[in-house]
């Protein structure tokens, strides 16, 4: 005999009262769909910022020389070298000895890849962004009126255009317009 004579299975009876109640919760009306006409990219703050250092570095050697620009910047080109970021200008392998050290003229003819997926990023971007600030710090921007830092120029376009546009083409415009002396309004 049964310890408890004339019940049944309390847990089934509540299992099934806590799923009727559940259920009960639930619309029978489908979730609509996702608007899919107005879809938008996550662009990054890191990505637009990096982009910005990227192409005014770009403009920096083609204004001055690579010479210059890399030698100003001090430890951040051997990063820079590293990752892809700074490469010669024809392709190929860069092939400076930064043991030996080098002489003026030695830098000559590198560009920088402004394609971000031809760079090695297994160091992490933090580490990339970092040597691209340093870059900004130590170069001038010439070519837009008055002299002022890199990093002067990279900030007054992040203070401008920060959070202003959805996706990676139209920051990709907008600095190119930036970076040409134009008001990054596309």
């Amino acid at each position: 005999m049964s310890r408890h004579e004339g019940r049944g299975p309390v847990f089934p009876i509540i299992a099934l009262s806590i799923g009727l109640a559940l259920a009960g919760c639930s619309s029978a009306e489908p979730e609509p769909l996702p608007d899919t006409d107005h879809t938008s990219e996550l662009v990054s703050v890191f990505w637009v910022e990096r982009q910005v250092r990227v192409v005014t570095l770009d403009r920096m050697i083609d204004e001055v020389g690579s010479d210059e620009v890399l030698v100003n910047m001090g430890g951040a080109r051997e990063l820079l070298f590293d990752q892809g970021i700074i490469v010669p200008e024809g392709g190929g392998d860069t092939d400076v000895d930064w043991e030996a050290g080098y002489q003026d003229g030695d830098l000559d003819g590198y560009v920088v890849e402004l394609d971000e997926d031809a760079w090695d990023t297994t160091i992490g971007f933090s580490r990339i962004d970092s040597a691209l600030n340093d870059a900004m710090h130590h170069n001038e921007v010439t070519w837009c009126g008055d002299t002022v830092t890199g990093e002067e120029f990279v900030d007054a376009y992040m203070d401008e255009h920060q959070g202003a546009f959805d996706t990676h083409d139209a920051y990709e415009a907008s600095v190119a317009d930036h970076v040409d002396c134009g008001d990054g309004r596309i």
